[in-house]
């Protein structure tokens, strides 16, 4: 459930938001992380402050004599009377006689001492006021042991595993916040961190100011800034206290110190970031020197993972941290893995190559891996013989080939369950499978639905033999012979001269992969991919929603959940690894080389392009000119090639999706505003869209030819369901 800390404003007489979380809305923090923050939290709120008297303000009156009588003897003019002035308060000071007095026996005149008396009076009385004043406004009347400057001015390291630790009780580095914290003794007649700035006025009111600050950008703060600040107030407070310390004292300099600063969020973030790693580390036994040192190479870089941008730490969040924290770690890690330390013992002992020994050999690395003594080199030979013989009676092991990757044999211990709530899909899905299927849209809406194909053949068959052109271009000559007379074409990526692909191919194919078109599906040719149009509109639909509900929200990337988008994603990825498939690969290539060459080589030629287009322009204009001269319309060229680029963005997007991407808010972000381009592109109201898919799936209704050009219906009319597939333009989102 959703928690909403509030905070009392007595000058509005109401409550005002202080901070809104809630698990589904903020990506959910790791357990490791959540834990390690926990006990910092907990450790921050002990109450180990002891409040004693302030030691009183310093007012020395000899120092305020001296310094009238001093001023006064500066400013006068004669020079011997300043040397008697100030040797006559020298002399008394030193012999410890009343100042008066002896001015009244120095050889001056008396209008000159009466001055210099009344001169030291109204300087004491000043003082006096001054003093006065200054314990009156004091912030600190108070002083308190230990003193929280020096103590919060130290370092926040992070803490060790059982594993990598000394002693017991060494968990944190010595003399760091954390271990002061920890060793400190608490009483009842003692106050905690946040009982202490709520003491005292100044900090209270800088609490207070930076707590506003908080709600009022709460919707631009980094996703670990959010999940810290869940339910840990001592954290917080710790963090104004610390910017206090660092005499840094306006609000807005607060804010830059604490969210921006090393000393500020960034390390709290750190701190449960490494704390997390090791853990991490710990628990598969991976082998990364220097992971327990606080100034090594790999601390460092868990601190840092992008040094371009600072800011970017590692998520904290349960999805996406190992995935993270495993590219930072994994250059680390030391090369003698275990696999080498068996294979070297394995060929020392000459039993590499036994039959026996190879097939068993996974399931001793696996023993190697949880062992509770870490094996190396120098015990290899005394540790691994046993395992080899646990494994060879082991009624877990079975003789069949050994696995080409080792890591995949990694079992669960039995009876432990799986939750499925891994960053990775449960599915099995092809990366490049759906890449390809990305290629194929585009190639589609540019060669099918903007009729680049048809116009250059149009171009090549009328157009050229009317006279209406002169070529003079020997390279587009030879490259217009080879396309029309060879019905060949030179991909331009590898420079291998192929065929040319045919219309009644590019249709199959298209209906295989996007249920496109109106060609005939034979049952023993291809199988269309009925549900992709609706999968698509679904995922157009939840992504309009999020929109919707992302403006009407004072904060989305706190309130508006993501899931239906990625459940949306999730579903058309694994469709289209499904569908794409088989020859679909071969000709999708294919198509975009084709459609490379017609553009390259023959559309964008500045002979085409002055002879067709006189008037100037891109060789658009030359497809328009040629479209209009075809079927006397036209085209809607602009959108139907927004629509291919951004079609081939978000598929492409889709293919490389994954949960721990998603939960990047920039990622995220990058993906709707290629949805919301898309919809806005062919003007598809969200209304219409949601009464289409509310349709039943018995409720079919008239079915309109896909698109041409210009955005009427093509010639060629309706196709059914099973022979052509929804031949409706289910594409014009």
């Amino acid at each position: 459930m959703a928690s909403i800390l509030t905070t009392m404003d007595e000058g509005n007489g109401g409550f005002v938001l202080r901070r809104s979380v809630g698990t589904g809305l903020v990506s959910e923090i790791g357990p490791v992380a959540k834990r390690l923050l926990d006990d910092l939290n907990a450790l921050l709120s002990k109450p180990i402050f002891k409040l004693e008297p302030a030691a009183p303000i310093a007012h020395k009156v000899e120092e305020v004599e001296e310094e009238a009588i001093a001023k006064y003897a500066i400013k006068h003019s004669d020079a011997d009377v300043q040397a008697i002035i100030l040797a006559t308060y020298q002399n008394a000071r030193a012999t410890k006689s009343p100042l008066e007095a002896a001015f009244d026996k120095a050889s001056l005149d008396k209008a000159v001492i009466a001055v210099i008396k009344q001169q030291v009076r109204d300087a004491k009385e000043k003082s006096a006021k001054e003093k006065s004043a200054k314990e009156k406004s004091a912030t600190h009347p108070t002083r308190v042991t230990p003193d929280m400057v020096t103590l919060l001015k130290t370092e926040l390291t992070p803490p060790q595993t059982d594993d990598t630790r000394a002693k017991s009780d060494d968990r944190w580095q010595k003399n760091s916040l954390a271990w002061r914290f920890k060793e400190a003794i608490e009483a009842e007649d003692q106050m905690s961190l946040s009982e202490y700035i709520d003491s005292q006025q100044h900090l209270s009111a800088l609490k207070y100011e930076f707590q506003k600050r908080l709600e009022r950008t709460w919707g631009s703060l980094d996703d670990n800034i959010k999940l810290i600040l869940v339910e840990r107030p001592a954290i917080q407070d710790y963090l104004v206290g610390t910017a206090y310390a660092h005499e840094v004292l306006d609000i807005n300099a607060v804010m830059n110190f604490v969210v921006n600063g090393k000393n500020g969020f960034n390390a709290v973030v750190d701190y449960a970031a490494v704390g997390t790693a090791r853990v991490l580390i710990s628990r598969e036994k991976l082998k990364v020197p220097g992971i327990d040192q606080d100034a090594s190479k790999v601390v460092q870089a868990l601190k840092e993972p992008n040094p371009d941008k600072p800011a970017a730490n590692i998520p904290l969040t349960r999805i996406a941290f190992n995935s993270a924290a495993k590219a930072v770690i994994n250059p680390h890690i030391f090369h003698q893995s275990y696999a080498t330390i068996l294979d070297d013992f394995l060929k020392r002992n000459d039993i590499a190559n036994d039959q026996t020994v190879r097939q068993i050999r996974p399931l001793v690395l696996k023993y190697i891996k949880s062992s509770l003594v870490p094996v190396t080199l120098t015990n290899a030979d005394s540790v691994i013989p046993p395992m080899i013989a646990q494994a060879r009676s082991s009624s877990l092991f079975l003789p069949e080939p050994e696995p080409t990757e080792l890591d995949g044999l990694e079992a669960e211990k039995d009876f432990e369950i799986d939750l499925f709530d891994d960053a990775e899909p449960q599915q099995e899905v092809s990366e490049a499978a759906v890449k390809c299927a990305a290629q194929l849209f585009y190639g589609m809406v540019l060669g099918d639905e903007l009729d680049i194909f048809n116009v250059i053949n149009f171009f090549t068959h009328k157009y050229l033999v009317r006279g209406q052109i002169e070529i003079q271009d020997r390279r587009l000559r030879d490259d217009l012979q080879m396309y029309v007379f060879s019905g060949k074409f030179t991909d331009l990526k590898t420079g291998k001269i192929v065929d040319r692909t045919r219309p009644a191919e590019r249709q199959m194919f298209y209906g295989q992969v996007f249920n496109y078109g109106n060609a005939p599906a034979a049952d023993d040719m291809v199988v269309r991919n009925q549900e992709y149009q609706r999968l698509w509109k679904v995922l157009m639909l939840e992504s309009a929603r999020y929109l919707e509900r992302a403006q009407i929200s004072p904060n989305p990337q706190v309130f508006v959940s993501k899931q239906n988008v990625m459940q949306a994603v999730e579903d058309l990825q694994y469709n289209l690894s499904t569908h794409c498939v088989g020859m679909a690969t071969v000709i999708s290539p294919l198509i975009h080389a084709e459609l490379d060459f017609v553009i390259r080589r023959i559309l964008m030629r500045d002979e085409v392009k002055r002879q067709v287009a006189p008037a100037g322009g891109s060789w658009w204009r030359v497809v328009e000119n040629l479209y209009m001269a075809m079927k006397n319309t036209r085209p809607k060229a602009t959108i139907l090639y927004n629509k291919a680029k951004l079609g081939n963005s978000i598929i492409r997007k889709v293919a490389e999706y994954g949960a721990a991407k998603f939960d990047n808010n920039v990622v995220f972000s990058s993906f709707i505003s290629d949805v919301d381009a898309f919809i806005t592109t062919q003007s598809i109201l969200q209304e219409a869209l949601t009464d289409d898919l509310k349709k039943s799936d018995d409720d079919h209704p008239a079915a309109l030819g896909p698109m041409n050009g210009s955005g009427t219906p093509s010639a060629n009319g309706s196709g059914s369901a099973s022979g052509a597939g929804d031949a409706r333009d289910d594409w014009d989102f």
